[in-house]
């Protein structure tokens, strides 16, 4: 005999997400405790962050540059990693002025007493004139640095301050290099984003006040997007004992956290605004529970959508990227954190209170909204109406936009351009304009030997190699072994290594191995290390070369490396590990929305508006930055390129963002769907009810993004455009005209999953209260007899 079911049993049970926003309105004090302790702990490893950032690494892991490096590192007893250029100048004394010779004499004592620095190249030594411009008033001092690439940009700042005690007061001294532009750019980094965050945040601030009219409701979302990031700061501060994280996250997760924390705070407001109006005198806990179970749940299915995203970066096999993905994935997760804790538990202690301080002139508005007949509403029924010809403009409008994108090329901006203020900066321009853009970033060519020391023939082929770096017209000079045991011994043999090697090797054992099976050669460009010009010459060298010079069966193994051939090293791995990234997102993001939205038109279609709000985006990013349409608003001077590791983190976090709103979106229509099973009204309501925040949103989004495009840093400013020019096409041309066109269009078919794949999916509801139990098995188009009913229906409600 079966048990008769009590009521409770009946009940359905109450949602997971539901619980747990009443669990923290009930618990509200001691949820808001726990995390005043945890902004404190934040806040005190805010500057462990800050101070453990590096310059933009073009490491990647495996390739030539790096096993350059690495042998540079462990082969040589000078351990030289990085050549570094120290530039004395003066207006007023010539190079062989006395008090112009003792500043770089006493430069020169201080650098060697330094640790991190190998070695240091007096001008004014026998050989060394090549170290003097024409001009007589500008002196070099070629030193070598030590340690990796974070050990290089911390003590290049400390190596300024050493130099800036030994400058006369007629001659300036100025230490330039990779390392130390790097170092610059993030002191120019912290300066402009502070700068753009004073911009940015008061006029969020005035938008907030427009979307909601009272100061209570607008300030929260700022303030609690405030504590997001300033936690996920904290948290990057902790991880930053284990790894390093590249200047570039701090912009990021700055733009990113800000947006996605106002956001996601926006979006439960709202819906908690909403319920409270809905049904007064209910119990805030309960309330609050609604609101975690609708908007939270949207919001925490985007938020896991953009963390998906963003994981992609992971396979790319260079630091940059994995410094980015980790970066943004902490500060992502901290906001879905604050969204779903912290925020449920202010809003049990505000309760209605978050209408309080009304906006004059915005009362009506706030007690008695009504978006059934808003500016929304009317909009909303003009596509509905007209779908092909408005939905048809839009999309071609965003095609246009597109366009320029297939033209985009790719490139790596050193920063000296952002940084001609500092030291490092000007340094480098006054290197470039008197002696050769490529003397203060030179390609580093290392040769090793698999059988033992060096042999005759083995210097022969060095030999060789060297003498045909020397004829290329793109080599400004070329510093290699056999030219130093030349100079040394009158001749380039095995007897004279061997004689050189066992006395005192001095600036030799910068270009040998103890063992004399490692050499190296120092090639100087008469180009930039970030021209087409000198990327053109590390593939000569790799490819021609040294091929020829070494031959295949010599035992032999070039290795180039130096900021040019990392650069050429980490465009080849974006192009390699694009396609993975791109299939590994788009496949994810299909299985992810098709388990929240249970319809594959839904869900391909997502994929497709992003891609095209990516696309216009990215055409846009290529017509100003590249072909230079924007230089005199942006302040700018474009070098015909986007830097080279921007696209592919630019479309990971804009695909991320653009899930944002088709979720917020599609899960309202989904609510109505589910309760009238009629499209046009599902999809109006849809949008009249979320259009408002969505707008709202998508203009604090812009304006955040947009207030990085002041910076002088050339990468941030361009992802600022991008992600502001991005969410603005998103939330205009796409969430609120060409999605609902299409879905008008669509009718029923969006709605529609074959049975057998509504049975094998996991069931995932946007929307509160239980998941809806499967329909009988129709494995049918939408055109059968069910979908003919629901689209009955639609068309009656039209």
């Amino acid at each position: 005999m079966t048990p008769r079911r009590t009521p409770d049993a009946e009940r359905p049970a109450t949602p997971l997400l539901h619980r747990l926003g009443a669990w923290c309105a009930k618990h509200a004090w001691q949820v808001v405790a726990v995390w005043l302790v945890v902004l404190v702990g934040a806040g005190l490893l805010v500057p462990r962050f800050t101070d453990s950032l590096t310059g933009s690494s073009l490491n990647v892991t495996g390739s030539e540059s790096a096993r350059a490096e690495k042998l540079m590192k462990e082969e040589f007893d000078s351990a030289v990693t990085e050549d570094v250029v120290v530039v004395f100048d003066s207006a007023k004394r010539s190079v062989g002025d006395p008090a112009f010779r003792e500043v770089v004499r006493d430069s020169v004592a201080e650098l060697r007493k330094q640790s991190g620095v190998a070695s240091v190249e007096d001008p004014y030594t026998p050989g060394n004139e090549a170290q003097f411009a024409q001009d007589d008033r500008t002196a070099l001092v070629l030193a070598g640095l030590t340690g990796d690439e974070r050990d290089r940009q911390e003590i290049s700042p400390k190596l300024q301050e050493v130099l800036d005690k030994a400058a006369g007061s007629d001659v300036d001294v100025m230490l330039t290099g990779s390392s130390a532009l790097n170092a610059a750019v993030v002191e120019q980094e912290d300066k402009d984003i502070a700068r753009a965050e004073s911009i940015g945040l008061p006029i969020a601030l005035i938008v907030l006040l427009l979307a909601f009219g009272t100061l209570v409701a607008a300030g929260l979302p700022l303030l609690l997007g405030i504590a997001a990031l300033l936690t996920s700061f904290g948290a990057l501060g902790a991880l930053s004992y284990l790894t390093n994280f590249d200047t570039f996250v701090q912009a990021v997760v700055t733009m990113l956290g800000l947006a996605l924390g106002i956001d996601y705070c926006l979006f439960v407001v709202t819906r908690q605004r909403e319920e409270l109006s809905a049904r007064p005198g209910r119990p805030i806990a309960d309330t609050v529970g609604t609101t975690a179970a609708t908007a939270g749940k949207a919001v925490l299915f985007s938020g896991f959508t953009v963390l998906v995203s963003v994981a992609g970066l992971l396979l790319v096999r260079a630091p940059v990227f994995r410094s980015m993905a980790f970066g943004v994935m902490v500060a992502v997760a901290v906001m879905l954190t604050v969204a779903m804790t912290l925020l449920p538990a202010v809003l049990a202690l505000l309760g209605t209170r978050i209408n309080r301080l009304v906006v004059p002139g915005l009362r009506r508005a706030v007690e008695h909204p009504d978006p059934e007949h808003s500016v929304w509403a009317r909009w909303t029924r003009v596509v509905m109406r007209r779908p092909i010809i408005v939905g048809g403009v839009a999309t071609l409008v965003l095609v246009t936009a597109a366009i320029p994108v297939f033209g985009l090329k790719l490139g790596f901006d050193v920063g000296a351009s952002a940084v001609t203020d500092a030291p490092a900066g000007t340094g480098y321009n006054l290197v470039a304009e008197k002696f050769g853009p490529g003397t203060a970033t030179p390609i580093q060519v290392v040769v090793s030997s698999t059988g033992g020391a060096f042999d005759d023939e083995d210097l022969a082929s060095i030999d060789r190699l060297t003498a045909a770096a020397k004829d290329n017209e793109q080599v400004d000079g070329v510093v290699s072994l056999t030219d130093l045991l030349k100079q040394r011994t009158g001749r380039g043999d095995e007897s004279a290594l061997r004689t050189a090697l066992s006395a005192d090797k001095g600036e030799l054992g910068r270009f040998v191995s103890p063992s004399g099976d490692v050499g190296m050669l120092t090639v100087f460009s008469k180009a930039a290390a970030d021209s087409p010009e000198a990327i053109d010459l590390v593939h000569w060298i790799r490819d021609t070369a040294a091929p020829e010079a070494v031959g295949p069966d010599s035992g032999l193994t070039v290795e180039t490396g130096g900021l040019t051939a990392q650069t050429v090293d980490v465009a080849a791995e974006i192009n390699r590990a694009t396609p993975w990234v791109l299939t590994a997102i788009l496949g994810l993001s299909f299985l992810l929305l098709l388990l929240a939205f249970r319809s594959l038109l839904l869900a391909f279609s997502a994929i497709v508006m992003n891609l095209l709000s990516v696309g216009a985006a990215f055409g846009l990013l290529t017509w100003v930055f590249q072909e230079g349409a924007g230089e005199s608003l942006l302040d700018f001077t474009s070098r015909g390129f986007i830097q080279a590791y921007l696209p592919l983190l630019t479309f990971v976090v804009i695909f991320g963002l653009s899930m944002d709103y088709e979720v917020f979106l599609i899960s309202r229509m989904k609510e109505e769907w589910d309760r009238t099973k009629d499209n046009t009204r599902a999809v109006t309501v849809g949008v009249v009810h979320t259009a408002k925040v969505i707008t709202a949103a998508a203009a604090i989004m812009v304006v955040v993004f947009a207030s990085f495009m002041i910076t002088r840093v050339v990468e941030v400013k361009q992802m600022g455009f991008a992600l502001a020019v991005a969410v603005l096409v998103d939330a205009t041309l796409i969430r609120v005209v060409v999605v609902p066109a299409a879905m008008r269009l669509a009718g029923a078919a969006n709605w529609w999953l074959p049975g057998w794949l509504d049975r094998a999916l996991p069931r995932v509801q946007l929307t509160e209260g239980p998941a809806p139990a499967p329909e009988a098995a129709d494995d049918s188009a939408p055109d059968g007899a069910a979908g003919k009913r629901t689209t009955a229906a639609a068309s009656s409600s039209e």
